[in-house]
């Protein structure tokens, strides 16, 4: 079975950020209602980028994940549909409004996940290339570094509200890798 990765989920995630521009700009400065809109609202932006990865969107705190995305015959059998339970899970998904509360935390979280993907989205305010490198550090501890790295199966995301731009790093053994993608074509064009 194909694994989603970081070069998807981030295509996915500028189509669908882009098409809600107006309204993700609308609400940027009120942490609570924008991290709604990102998970935990109906029709949140996790939402529609699971639909487009052919997933199942879980857009509510699971054990401490901040949203969960996986496929049908990854619940639990047998048990109320209105439970969520899982025996799998494909992307677990973190987002942090504050870029300065330790992004270390958020990442080893994701790390001790066992899943396809692990994604981070957070919103500097500094530039990011200490943090970067500190947690490179963090994940080439891990013993999965090398699985982590070969799968593209680490994508941090950084999205600014001037100019409305994002960027997207995957995780390799040597550094982080910036994804280019063309906006107009939603193509990657690098990495």
């Amino acid at each position: 079975m194909k694994k989603i990765n970081s070069l998807e989920f981030y295509k996915a995630w500028i189509e669908t950020v882009n098409n809600r521009q107006e309204h993700l700009l609308s609400i940027w400065r009120n942490a609570k209602v924008y991290t709604n809109c990102i998970k935990g609202d109906d029709n949140c932006i996790l939402e529609e980028v699971a639909s487009k990865l052919g997933l199942i969107c879980y857009p509510y705190d699971y054990y401490f994940i901040d949203a969960v995305m996986y496929k049908s015959e990854d619940k639990v059998p047998e048990t109320n549909p209105n439970n969520f339970w899982f025996r799998d899970i494909r992307v677990a998904f973190e987002h942090e409004n504050n870029f300065n509360s330790g992004l270390y935390q958020e990442v080893s979280h994701l790390l001790i996940t066992n899943c396809d993907l692990r994604v981070l989205v957070t919103y500097p305010d500094r530039n990011t290339e200490v943090e970067l490198q500190y947690l490179h550090e963090v994940i080439s501890g891990n013993r999965n570094f090398k699985s982590i790295s070969d799968e593209k199966s680490f994508l941090i995301i950084f999205g600014y509200e001037n100019g409305f731009q994002w960027e997207g790093f995957t995780y390799t053994e040597e550094k982080w890798e910036q994804i280019e993608i063309n906006i107009e074509t939603l193509q990657i064009t690098g990495v």
